[in-house]
């Protein structure tokens, strides 16, 4: 544990270097630049450092997960006291013009392609070293990053890029960087279907790379009780430390996962369900239970001194952790005058009519109405992030499971459909008496289009969900009207000069 302590604290002080370190040509800097990729814990530290980037307030931390996103789906009431006010409104109401809104998404964006930058820069280094590399870990380094700069520009993709299944293949899209460049015309954008192609070719050689992936032949719970850990059984488990904690890295089932989201999102179906299928029904060979299973609890962390697990980690496929999540979680969601919604509006999305025992709605699990001190105002504050009543997660998921559950049912047949479903409605303990609905391809979308609010409230998943469908009128919480123009984020007027 203290080794991966020490690859967090490195990594830490790697992510705050400007990609300008990389590039700068003095001598100091180039010794720098030796020394890290001198050895093998060199390009470790760099890997740690790309993922405590992605966590940042600019991405994963806040941004890219719980704000920019919901926002746009209109899943957030903010209070109008705070000085950011003006800014939130202007994104929810898709207003990029204005100088705050345009400020995040620029960051966004900016952060977005500096932690490529830096993968790339590693990548373009890791052949030459392939050398002094053991373990295994050349593979599952350099499969890593391929993989994470697929994802990465995928997310791009996703928020700035055309609506799928109505794009124009030969229409611009964004830039794909595959290389470490100053030079800003190799930093253009490129049609829609080069980015397609170049998101498919580092996914299919990261799936090779990673094809023994400690996560394939051991326990997610084993590989997260760390190096050194006394088990009560034999299980399988690697000799190098860094090879722990799989499902807080881009693994093998990650790519097998951001494969189903990709397919998905292109429409190529059979394709999409084959690579969801593959990580529900990935097994421990150990034991033989499943390696990613549906949470049928939400764990409150304020009874009997539990860990507090309301973001149902034995789901996750791939999550980001960070120790100081927590600074940018609590005034969100732990201190009051945060984001928020109304609770007759979260009633209605929960159908608490119908499922009275959803473990997501009931016994407050991710809801709470509560008295904000001095003023008496009631706010409805949201728990998934609360490990308990004071204190935040250190994780953020990035795909989970019931993900994966939910493309095979919008991309299979209706037989598929209604088997997913019924695992998944049994998991978060929903009525039964919705099994039926599932009568043609419509009642899936509307049924689907209820799930995914409900399932991933605050992950920043229902706006791709609207933009892969174009929706042009959200009906939660209010009527809400978008014009198919508005699903493509203007790109920031800063060029990717790394500097």
């Amino acid at each position: 544990m203290k080794t991966i302590l020490r690859y967090i604290m490195i990594g830490l002080l790697l992510g705050c270097l400007g990609c300008s370190d990389w590039l700068d040509v003095r001598p100091r800097t180039e010794m720098k630049e030796e020394d890290m990729y001198a050895t093998e814990e060199g390009f470790k530290n760099v890997l740690i450092g790309a993922y405590i980037r992605l966590v940042s307030e600019d991405l994963y931390g806040k941004n890219t997960t719980v704000s920019v996103p919901e926002l746009l789906a209109q899943h957030w009431e903010t209070s109008t006291s705070t000085t950011e006010a003006k800014t939130l409104d202007d994104i929810r109401k898709f207003n990029f013009e204005n100088s705050g809104a345009k400020d995040i998404v620029e960051k966004m964006w900016l952060q977005y392609y500096k932690t490529i930058a830096s993968l790339n820069n590693m990548l373009a280094q890791i052949d030459v070293k392939k050398d002094i590399f053991t373990s295994g870990n050349y593979e599952l380094i350099k499969g890593e990053a391929l993989g994470l700069r697929a994802f990465l520009h995928f997310d791009v993709l996703r928020l700035w890029g055309p609506v799928p299944r109505h794009a124009d293949l030969g229409q611009e899209a964004i830039p794909y960087l595959t290389e470490m460049t100053k030079d800003p015309n190799k930093a253009l954008p490129l049609s829609y279907q080069q980015v397609l192609e170049k998101i498919r070719t580092d996914l299919e050689a990261a799936e090779k790379l990673l094809a023994k992936d400690p996560i394939i032949e051991c326990k997610s719970s084993v590989l997260n009780l760390g190096y050194g850990a006394i088990l009560s059984k034999d299980f399988k488990r690697p000799e190098d430390e860094f090879q722990y904690y799989r499902s807080n890295r881009f693994n093998y089932y990650a790519v097998k996962a951001t494969q189903a989201r990709y397919y998905q999102w292109i429409n190529e179906p059979e394709k999409a369900v084959e690579c969801a299928n593959e990580v529900i029904a990935a097994i421990n060979p150990d034991d033989n239970t499943v390696k990613f299973p549906l949470a049928d609890a939400v764990i409150d962390g304020t009874e009997d001194n539990k860990t507090g697990d309301r973001i149902m980690s034995c789901e996750h496929i791939f999550a980001l952790h960070s120790s100081i999540l927590e600074e940018i979680i609590r005034p969100l969601f732990i201190d009051f005058d945060g984001y928020s919604q109304k609770l007759q509006s979260i009633q209605t999305a929960y159908e608490t009519a119908i499922h009275t025992n959803d473990i997501r709605f009931d016994k407050n699990n991710y809801w709470e109405e509560k008295p904000i001190p001095v003023s008496g105002r009631v706010q409805n504050m949201f728990k998934k992030y609360w490990v308990n009543g004071t204190t935040s997660t250190t994780l953020m998921p990035l795909i989970r499971v019931s993900e994966m559950y939910f493309i095979v049912m919008e991309c299979g047949s209706l037989t598929e459909a209604g088997e997913k479903f019924r695992a998944f409605r049994i998991s978060r303990n929903m009525d039964s008496s919705v099994d039926n609905e599932l009568t043609d391809k419509p009642a899936v979308d509307r049924r689907l289009e209820k799930e995914y609010r409900k399932e991933f409230y605050g992950e920043g998943q229902m706006f791709y969900y609207y933009k892969r469908h174009r929706v042009e009128q959200y009906t939660w919480p209010a009527a809400f009207s978008v014009d198919a123009a508005k699903y493509v984020i203007p790109r920031p007027d800063s060029q990717l000069v790394f500097e």
